[in-house]
């Protein structure tokens, strides 16, 4: 079942959480030396409740809702990605499934950046795999903002555009070059 569109509501509760957890983000990001280590450790733990909310949320909303987690699916990708190489307009406006694994993958990244930073707070030994995997985060975060605008990009195509198995090429020309 595909989720309905959010209301204003849900789509209000989903983009805090983004900029809850975006924000928060860039600022432990940035404060992790031991001059801000004060804002460094309040951010962190706004992540991870953030992350925890969100995982509550998505867990206990009703299928359909916006509001639930998607399940990432490697047929829906193989699917999606078929009928967008074939020319299917529909496919390119549509919610692409590549969006459930980038959710999966930044729940779990950003989500153990988080977490293993409130350990770090009782267990100092693991502080150097926090700050590995915290730095591993950002790559991935930006991975997620280029799908974000690809994904729009792909949306904004004219609909007629053909696929490349269909479209036409010009006959070659038989006029000499001057």
């Amino acid at each position: 079942m595909s989720a309905r569109k959010p209301g204003a509501a849900e789509m209000a509760a989903l983009l805090a959480f983004h900029a809850i957890v975006s924000g928060a983000f860039i600022v432990a990001y940035l404060t992790g030396d031991e001059d801000s280590y004060g804002i460094h450790v309040f951010a962190g733990y706004a992540v991870l409740a953030a992350i925890l909310l969100r995982m509550a949320t998505g867990a206990l909303a009703p299928a359909g809702s916006p509001l639930r987690l998607p399940g990432p699916s490697a047929g829906a990708v193989a699917a999606w990605l078929r009928r967008l190489v074939t020319g299917d307009a529909k496919a390119r406006t549509e919610r692409s499934p590549l969006t459930a694994w980038m959710a999966a993958a930044l729940l779990a990244g950003v989500g153990l950046a988080a977490a293993t930073g409130a350990v770090a707070d009782f267990v100092v030994r693991v502080e150097p795999l926090h700050k590995q995997i915290g730095e591993a985060s950002l790559p991935l975060i930006l991975a997620h903002v280029a799908l974000v605008f690809a994904l729009h990009g792909l949306k904004r195509l004219p609909p007629g555009l053909p696929s490349r198995r269909h479209a036409r090429r010009s006959p070659p020309s038989n006029r000499a070059l001057p």
